[in-house]
């Protein structure tokens, strides 16, 4: 087994019994029967092997779900929804441990450990909202859409935020709040709404009414 699989192996089975990551690299390396150098040739430290645990699931779980055949002739909504499922799916192999890491988390909290996990997502999203304008699903905004992907990331992590929390039958609550929010998500961005929403807002902003007395 290579050196970088024992570690995220090792990294990950520490998580899960003792609920903590290991302490320092000489110590998580001495268990492990291996020196620091095969350590830092792998990783640039402790923090970088938990994020690319991460990063790793989300990008595998990307690539299987955009594999299919039947991935080419979906839309824009419907790739969203298919990750979606797939990823609550997968989620369960690994609950205890998100529960442990993620658990308090709300939708916009930043977590080190998720830093890979991000960018994977972003780039996943940044596809499906250039496959949407493409066919025309989605509206193309100039600079504005730039913030898509960021705004998809946040409702990925509230999907994930209420599926840690959710302990319904078959988590059955998650999937009517993954259906019912991309729905809305997509009716929004593929109208004008969200521009007449921006505008409101500038509008009712204190600073707007400031330069009006």
């Amino acid at each position: 087994m290579e050196n970088r699989t024992r570690i995220t192996e090792a990294y990950t089975s520490e998580l899960l019994e003792h609920g903590t990551p290991p302490k320092t690299v000489h110590a998580f390396c001495k268990a492990l029967g291996l020196t620091e150098r095969d350590f830092f040739l792998e990783f640039a430290s402790l923090d970088s092997v938990e994020s690319a645990i991460w990063g790793d699931w989300i990008g595998h779980l990307i690539s299987k779900v955009s594999s299919g055949e039947e991935w080419k002739g979906f839309s824009a909504r419907q790739r969203y929804l298919t990750f979606l499922f797939a990823f609550t799916e997968a989620s369960l192999d690994r609950r205890s441990l998100m529960l442990s890491r993620f658990g308090h988390l709300g939708p916009v909290a930043s977590h080190p450990s998720l830093r890979a996990f991000e960018d994977q997502f972003k780039t996943f999203a940044t596809d499906i909202i250039s496959h949407g304008i493409s066919s025309s699903e989605i509206a193309a905004r100039g600079p504005f859409q730039s913030l898509y992907p960021a705004i998809l990331y946040v409702h990925f992590r509230a999907v994930m935020a209420f599926l840690l929390k959710d302990e319904s039958q078959r988590f059955e609550r998650t999937d009517a709040f993954i259906e019912k929010t991309v729905a809305f998500a997509f009716d929004v961005i593929r109208t004008q709404a969200i521009d007449s929403a921006f505008d409101l807002a500038r509008f009712l902003a204190p600073a707007a009414w400031g330069k009006m007395s």
